[in-house]
């Protein structure tokens, strides 16, 4: 068994791994095809559609993977899609009757309140395709076919990239960067779907409405305590982009962009393939045994090796690698890295673990802990308003974060020793 979870990791890790390269290796090539300002305009439609993505299956897809019987999974996927097509109906009507107010709302700036009116008709697709390819890989997930889910991500991201460069080469700036991320994101799904029809499952014949209705009952914890807690931690994790784009300028928030680019890409993928192995041991162990100690220790040792030495690296060199690698004009983006060095630490090791608030039925206490994520983001961000001072909003946010998420791990610990027999 301990063979077989190394496997799985390592074949997740591995995959994720070239995702991860392909676009940190070219990124020094789009930081010199696109502008700071380019990178800022895209953050901001990035955060906006990361907010809206965490309502568009109302969190049903995260149950896919907890049924003991896959003709229940089965129900719960293909619910999760269809509420994903619901909702993202509902999103495209927001955006055609309010599109100019939600522009001007997200920027003072009247050139980028243009070029974001434009964007934010992309909204409602980016949402639907990221709710299907959620709802397929935790189907996936659920049969470890582990491959199919590494091979996905390194088409979302092969696509992306390669469609930024070749619109930013042929001048086709900012509108590039968005074109890439879509593209991305279309390739992965479609790529997700031709897998899926292939298996030609039988279990989806068995696919009805009462049964989908009898999961949506039988799981609605996740759409009453899940999903407010997951909005608040995305709102308070994208709370930066939104607020520093605003009050400090499309250069700085295209320099924080690039850090966040940079920092995010081990943990979203990294760590969500950690994740993504940890969830089905450990929901399997929890069922049979009442708790899941020991895969819990093993993993976050693993993230722990993982993370320790790139913290390192960021906290004493990072400036000096971001100039060197991404040009002069982003060496603020390395000196913000050397902030948020200690916080990716904490982060890194916190997110997969966390995973134990849904195993265990806890989302109250995560929606708790969201909250006081978003009250100290809201703090944060005032004090550096006040002072003027992007730095120091950005410490007040790293310290306070980093005691939070001490905090995760510990509960998430507590919940893995579980009614150990």
């Amino acid at each position: 068994m301990k063979s077989k979870f190394s496997r799985n990791i390592i074949t997740l890790v591995t995959g994720t791994a070239m995702a991860q390269a392909i676009p940190l290796a070219l990124s020094p090539i789009l930081t010199r095809l696109y502008t700071p300002d380019d990178f800022g305009i895209l953050a901001t439609y990035m955060s906006l559609a990361a907010v809206v993505t965490v309502i568009v299956s109302l969190k049903y897809d995260i149950a896919i993977i907890i049924p003991e019987k896959d003709e229940d999974s089965a129900n719960i996927t293909v619910l999760s899609i269809l509420i994903a097509f619901i909702i993202s109906t509902l999103i495209f009507l927001v955006v055609f009757f309010f599109n100019l107010e939600l522009s001007s709302f997200l920027t003072d700036n009247k050139e980028d309140a243009r070029t974001l009116s434009n964007w934010l008709y992309f909204i409602p697709a980016s949402v639907l395709f990221m709710g299907v390819f959620n709802a397929m890989s935790f189907w996936f997930n659920r049969k470890t076919l582990y491959k199919r889910m590494a091979a996905s991500k390194v088409i979302n991201t092969t696509g992306m990239t390669g469609v930024q460069i070749g619109s930013g080469a042929l001048g086709f700036t900012p509108i590039g960067l968005l074109l890439g991320f879509i593209s991305g994101r279309i390739f992965s799904v479609l790529y997700l779907i031709y897998k899926f029809k292939r298996d030609k499952d039988s279990v989806f014949s068995k696919i009805t409405k009462s049964g989908m209705l009898a999961l949506m009952k039988r799981y609605k914890r996740f759409p009453y305590f899940t999903l407010p807690a997951e909005f608040i931690n995305v709102v308070s994790n994208q709370l930066p982009i939104f607020v520093i784009g605003k009050y400090f300028g499309g250069g700085i928030l295209g320099n924080y962009s690039l850090m966040e680019r940079v920092l995010n890409a081990p943990i979203s993928l990294l760590g969500r393939s950690v994740l993504d192995v940890f969830k089905q041991r450990a929901s399997e162990d929890y069922a049979r045994d009442g708790n899941c100690k020991d895969i819990f220790v093993k993993t976050f040792k693993t993230l722990v090796l993982l993370s320790i030495i790139p913290t390192i690296l960021l906290f004493f060199i990072s400036p000096f690698i971001f100039g060197i690698i991404f040009g002069k004009e982003w060496i603020m983006a390395g000196e913000f890295a050397q902030i948020f060095s200690i916080l990716f630490f904490f982060k890194f090791t916190a997110s997969p673990l966390s995973y134990m608030f849904n195993i265990a039925e806890k989302q109250h206490y995560d929606m708790f802990w969201q909250i006081g994520l978003l009250t100290f983001a809201v703090i944060s961000f005032t004090i550096g308003i006040y002072y003027n001072d992007i730095k120091i909003a950005l410490i007040s946010f790293v310290t306070s974060y980093s005691l939070l998420y001490i905090l995760n791990i510990y509960m998430s610990y507590s919940f893995a020793k579980g009614n150990k027999r």
